[in-house]
């Protein structure tokens, strides 16, 4: 992340600046990254659902071929949290797949891996974890 201090010349208080997403914060952010993410359950993954994991994987690819051809729209994000309160099985859905800061070392491995070869603005799938497949997308 590129956060950097800045002072407000009309309040004189500082905050904290984004500079690759232009937001602000009053506290200084923890290390982490801004992720979203799209959810396939399926029979066999934690709290399953009634579909094969051979399904789930193809639901997630599709989804995922979806994503990749709207990647570079400039609403890409909105698209993406819509797409996330449709189709995920995670209760992120209705934050449109919004898991807010994740930090390192407090995810599970193979998504872990994921949200570190993420650059800002991209996304990756499908994930397999224990939960099913996962489209992760990395805002920051």
């Amino acid at each position: 992340m590129n956060w950097s201090r800045k002072k407000d010349k009309s309040t004189n208080e500082y905050f904290y600046l984004n500079e690759e997403t232009g937001e602000q914060s009053k506290t200084k952010p923890k290390e982490g990254f801004r992720i979203y993410h799209i959810l396939i359950k399926h029979n066999k993954s934690r709290k399953p659902v009634n579909r094969t994991p051979e399904d789930a994987l193809e639901k997630c690819k599709n989804i995922y071929n979806s994503c990749k051809l709207k990647i570079n729209d400039k609403d890409f994000r909105m698209f993406f949290m819509d797409l996330a309160k449709k189709e995920s099985e995670c209760s992120s859905n209705k934050r449109g797949g919004d898991l807010g800061l994740v930090v390192k070392n407090e995810m599970v491995k193979e998504f872990e891996k994921a949200c570190l070869i993420l650059k800002c603005g991209g996304i990756v799938g499908p994930v397999k974890t224990e939960s099913g497949y996962h489209i992760v997308y990395r805002r920051w």
